[in-house]
């Protein structure tokens, strides 16, 4: 089988970024920093440069500083790395690093169920006595493990929205991760799941999903949560276990929400969450301060509508 890689000497090129370390180094994909491995590169963001001695990745992408480890093969950008990722991710597809699964057939288990118009992308794995709803759409390289129930017209392993805004405009970010679904978790229909930019968009085990959410590119989901109809978890949102999460409540991306924490309806949340919290309101905040607020807001209001009879 054909080797597919690309060479740090050869993506610095193509980037025109100046190269410390290995040229001649192998690349045969890219991950996360805290998924990297001697094989992959990884880009790591000025405001977590002091993370890089924590790297697991052959090449790293990041802004030229000094003190890195000198073991490693660095590609230097002006910019921060993100801008560069979607011309790192076309670079790698076009040498073939991630256009090379069309010959892996999706497996699934004897015991699944796959209802009436179904499709599954190649390289997905469906484990036992799972059920796929109609009109259900599994992209490619997705894990489903045993005995999870998938309803009607659900997107599993769709496109990422994720866009990078420039002087010339928003420019579309392509994806190369996929979604892992653990196993006995619960999807409701018209589900839309995104698949990682770089990484894995992950749910834990018995896991529910109410119909109607949306879960963004590199979500993890924990084990034994509760998601009510409406919600939308941005992308790179963490949700610990055994969280609840009610209706038509939204996660700001890169938000942390604690374990056992209880997201009230409606909850809007651009912060992180601690453990065992109980929030509401936008923006979310603990419930009895929100509710003292809202009380007070009544009754200002119904105060001033009485000078105004009077």
């Amino acid at each position: 089988m054909k080797e597919f890689f690309i060479t740090a000497g050869e993506l610095a090129e193509y980037l025109n970024c100046k190269i410390l370390g290995d040229k001649g180094k192998k690349i045969y994909g890219i991950a996360l920093m805290q998924d990297s491995t001697e094989n992959t590169l990884t880009y790591v963001m000025s405001d977590k440069r002091d993370r890089i001695q924590d790297c697991n990745a052959g090449v790293i992408l990041t802004t030229a500083s000094i003190g890195l480890p000198l073991y490693r093969t660095y590609i230097f950008t002006n910019q921060e790395p993100y801008y560069m990722l979607n011309d790192v991710i076309c670079y790698m597809m076009n040498k073939g690093l991630y256009c090379n699964n069309e010959n892996y057939k999706p497996i699934i288990a004897d015991s699944a169920v796959i209802s009436q118009n179904v499709v599954i992308g190649n390289g997905s794995v469906i484990g036992e006595n799972c059920f796929i709803g109609a009109n259900t759409v599994i992209g490619d390289n997705t894990i489903i493990e045993d005995n999870v129930y998938i309803g009607t017209c659900c997107s599993v392993g769709t496109e990422n929205f994720e866009f990078c805004k420039t002087e010339h405009g928003w420019s579309k970010i392509r994806a190369v991760g996929n979604v892992h679904i653990c196993h006995n978790v619960f999807i409701g229909g018209n589900v839309v799941i995104e698949k990682g930019t770089v990484g894995t968009t992950f749910i834990g085990a018995y896991t529910q999903i109410d119909n109607l959410v949306e879960v963004g590119h590199e979500c993890r989901i924990g084990e034994n949560c509760h998601i009510v109809a409406c919600t939308a978890l941005a992308g790179w949102a963490e949700i610990g276990n055994n969280v609840d999460i009610y209706g038509q409540s939204a996660i700001s991306n890169n938000v942390k929400v604690g374990n056992g924490a209880v997201l009230l309806a409606r909850a809007g949340v651009d912060k992180n969450i601690k453990d065992n919290a109980i929030v509401s309101g936008f923006p979310a905040r603990e419930h009895k301060t929100e509710m003292r607020c809202q009380a007070f807001l009544r009754k200002l209001y119904y105060k001033n509508i009485k000078k105004d009879v009077k």
